[in-house]
C-alpha cells in the first residue's frame, strides 16, 4: 500500500519497484515529534545519533543547501539526512547510507563534494554507514537500552547507583558482566540499562545474546 510522508522539504513515497522502508519515530532530541525517516538506514543513523550525548537537538531534511562552484568543486544542490545542535552550540549535518561499497561512483564523488563544501563554509559533515553501526552488536545494544534510558530518573538515583557500581579501575564489561554486578549491589536492572545508554558505564559492545531481547524486570 502506497504511503506518503512529510519532511520539511519534501514529500516522501514508499511507492516503486521496491517499496521503500519510511515511517516515523518518537525521538527524544527532535525538534519535531516524532521524527520521520525515508529509509532503515536513516532510522537507523537517527537513533544512533539520539543516543550521541553531544547532541542536543536533531531534525530530519530541515532545509535544503545549495553551493556555488568554486575553483576546486563544482556546485552542488544537497539535502543532509539530519542537522543537529551540538553541545558546543554548532551545527553539524549528517548522511545516512547503507554501506560504502553499495554507493554509485556518482554518489560517492557527489558525498565527496558535498563533505568538502561543508567543511569550507565552517560546518561539520559526515557520511554515517548503517553497517558500521551494526558490527559488534553496538546499534542493537542500543535498541535493547534506549528504551530504559529515555525513562526519567531522578538524580538522587542516578548518584545512589553509580556509586555503588562505579570502580576507579573498571574497565568496560559487557553487558551481562554488569547485570550480575547490579544485581550483587542491589541495582535494578532497568535502572542499569539506563546508566548504560547514557554512558555513566563503561560498555563493551558485543553481539547480544537471544535472552537479552527480552524485556528485563526492574
Amino acid at each position: 500500500m502506497a504511503r506518503r510522508l512529510k519532511s520539511p522539504t519534501r514529500t516522501i513515497s514508499n511507492r516503486g519497484d521496491h517499496p521503500r522502508f519510511i515511517g516515523q519515530f518518537p525521538c527524544n532530541k527532535g525538534t519535531s515529534f516524532p521524527l520521520t525517516f525515508d529509509s532503515l538506514s536513516a532510522l537507523t543513523v537517527g537513533i544512533y545519533l539520539e543516543w550521541r550525548p553531544d547532541i542536543q537537538k536533531l531534525s530530519f531534511e530541515p532545509r535544503e543547501h545549495s553551493f556555488a562552484a568554486t575553483e576546486r568543486l563544482p556546485a552542488v544542490r544537497c539535502n543532509p539526512d539530519y542537522e543537529a545542535e551540538m553541545d558546543c552550540g554548532t551545527v553539524a549535518f549528517f548522511e545516512a547510507k547503507y554501506d560504502e561499497e553499495s554507493l554509485r561512483p556518482e554518489e560517492r564523488e557527489k558525498l565527496q563534494h558535498t563533505a568538502a563544501h561543508f567543511h569550507a563554509s565552517g560546518y561539520d559533515y559526515q557520511v554515517i554507514f548503517r553497517r558500521e553501526l551494526e558490527k559488534s552488536g553496538f546499534i542493537d545494544t542500543v535498541l535493547l537500552l534506549r528504551r530504559y534510558g529515555l525513562q526519567r530518573i531522578s538524580p538522587d538515583m542516578v548518584s545512589n547507583a553509580l556509586t555503588r557500581l562505579a570502580k576507579p579501575d573498571t574497565e568496560a564489561l559487557a553487558l551481562e558482566q554488569w547485570r550480575d554486578l547490579a544485581l550483587s549491589a542491589g541495582v535494578p536492572v532497568s535502572l542499569l540499562y539506563h546508566l548504560l545508554y547514557h554512558q555513566y558505564l563503561p560498555l563493551f559492545y558485543r553481539p547480544l545474546l537471544i535472552s537479552e531481547f527480552l524485556s528485563c524486570r526492574p
